[in-house]
């Protein structure tokens, strides 16, 4: 009686401690069930294969110069590295040499006797895609993450999409904003500034390296590459305001960079820098003085502007420029439908497992009904404690897992049931009806989890969501429907009240 009373404690406490993590900690909704939005994102891989292009470019012309190929001219697309020589050169020859120098990354193809085009391999193109994608995804979450938006999901879709979900945000246009915006903050030094046009463009022409971009004040500002710094060289990002209370965004440098930063000013002083984001001008202010770890951005900026340029800058700027595929919003009013519709199916499930229960095994019906129960309690409780994403195919999961518990009790109650007809006692036959049904009950629930180990493995909200509750309910299920079903058990049975 004791170890029955030990037992019972156990449970108590268990149950207990259930109820209160269920009464403190609310359970995250996924998307079909609190509304948001989806978005397809496609990451500009030619994008990215012109940037790598124009990277090369000059290095290998200076290496084919070094080696007495004379070059007349040079163009670079996203299809390759064009380039024009002064004599035709024997295609072996020249991957040999850019093998040599540059690894074998580099195809050779001849398009005329004296024109080539050099162009990546595919197995360097393959390995460019993945990091795209990879940076990309680490990007978005950070500015999901700064958004403060609950249980988002940032993954891969196929080999070339990007696939978001934002639950509880509504707000189709900032989403777009936040998710598809390059930031990709430079601070260049400004070379002449004019409301021409084409008189700035001429002037480029003359000038190496340097661009045209156009301001936010209707201006056109002559830049020189490459940039000072960059936003991969803030240490942090803030909201501030500046000297004349204007909203403002502030920003740390990290130790290198700083030192760059104070070396470039202190030699430009008097001179204008123009602060970028996405090739547009948002200020161009005279360095009046030598700036080392800290500076403000400054702009006809609003609090609401600042807050997510913040957002962006933390999260980091995107490696290439993305294209929205696909937006689709989920009203709140359809979660709202889809949660009744699953608690009503919930407790239809339970109620009829219950009279079926009851109806087949008398007052041992009465405790795996509670068992049942118990199970849904602790279920309910690890997907809060654990701050698990509640979905539709969740729900689907929990009524499953009902089910799965039913089962358990069953095989249970038949072995229990098998020992009564060959003479053993009561409480003999329970205790040995649970342990022939034990291995059974271990291989079907061992089964269980590593299905849901498998499913887990998706990213796509749904089938995650419904893997999780399949993890936690199994393992609530086996607490519940073995141990503390055979407690209850043991209990009644003692008393007298068992009837099967």
């Amino acid at each position: 009686m004791k170890r029955l009373t030990y037992h019972l404690l156990i449970s108590l406490v268990v149950t207990l401690l259930a109820i209160w993590v269920v009464a403190t900690k609310p359970v995250n909704y996924g998307l079909d069930l609190k509304g948001g939005i989806e978005i397809i994102l496609q990451p500009d891989l030619s994008q990215a294969l012109k940037q790598n292009y124009e990277k090369y470019a000059a290095s290998i012309v200076a290496f084919l110069q070094k080696k007495h190929i004379a070059v007349l001219n040079y163009q670079v697309t996203d299809k390759g590295i064009e380039i024009e020589l002064l004599t035709p050169v024997k295609e072996t020859l020249l991957k040999k040499l850019l093998d040599e120098e540059f690894g074998n990354i580099f195809h050779v193809k001849v398009l005329e006797k004296e024109k080539i085009l050099i162009q990546f391999s595919e197995n360097y193109v393959q390995q460019l895609k993945e990091t795209i994608i990879q940076k990309t995804i680490e990007v978005l979450r950070k500015r999901v993450d700064s958004l403060g938006v609950a249980q988002a999901v940032v993954t891969r879709l196929g080999d070339k999409y990007i696939y978001v979900e934002l639950p509880g945000v509504l707000d189709v246009e900032k989403a777009k904003k936040v998710l598809g915006k390059t930031a990709r903050l430079e601070f260049l030094l400004v070379l002449d500034i004019s409301k021409n046009k084409p008189q700035l463009e001429e002037e480029a022409k003359n000038i190496k390296n340097s661009k045209v971009l156009r301001g936010a004040n209707g201006y056109w500002y002559l830049v020189k590459y490459p940039p000072v710094i960059t936003g991969g060289d803030l240490q942090d990002v803030y909201p501030t305001k500046d000297e004349y209370g204007r909203p403002a965004v502030g920003f740390t440098l990290t130790n290198e960079a700083a030192e760059k930063f104070a070396q470039f000013t202190g030699t430009h002083i008097g001179k204008p820098m123009a602060i970028v984001l996405d090739n547009r001008v948002l200020s161009a202010p005279v360095i009046q003085a030598q700036i080392y770890n800290k500076g403000i951005i400054t702009g006809d900026f609003t609090f609401e502007e600042v807050k997510e340029m913040v957002v962006l800058l933390k999260g980091g700027s995107l490696p290439v420029d993305l294209k929205i595929v696909e937006v689709r919003v989920i009203g709140p009013t359809l979660g709202k439908q889809a949660i009744k519709q699953g608690i009503m199916a919930f407790v239809g499930a339970i109620i009829l497992l219950f009279l079926i229960l009851i109806w087949r095994y008398k007052t041992a019906g009465i405790t795996a009904s509670l068992a049942v129960l118990h199970n849904a309690l602790l279920l309910w409780a690890g997907l809060a404690l654990l701050g698990a994403t509640l979905t539709l195919p969740g729900i689907a999961g929990i009524i499953l897992n009902m089910g799965i518990a039913v089962d358990s009790n069953v095989l249970i109650f038949e072995r229990v049931k098998e020992e009564l007809r060959k003479g053993a006692p009561l409480l003999r036959s329970i205790d040995i009806g649970y342990k022939r049904a034990l291995s059974a009950i271990i291989d079907s629930h061992i089964t269980l989890l590593v299905a849901a180990l498998i499913l887990s493995q998706f990213d796509a909200g749904p089938v995650k969501g419904f893997a999780v509750t399949l993890a936690i309910g199994t393992l609530a299920s086996f607490f519940s429907n073995v141990y503390m079903s055979k407690i209850l058990l043991e209990f009644i049975a003692r008393k007298g009240l068992v009837n099967f």
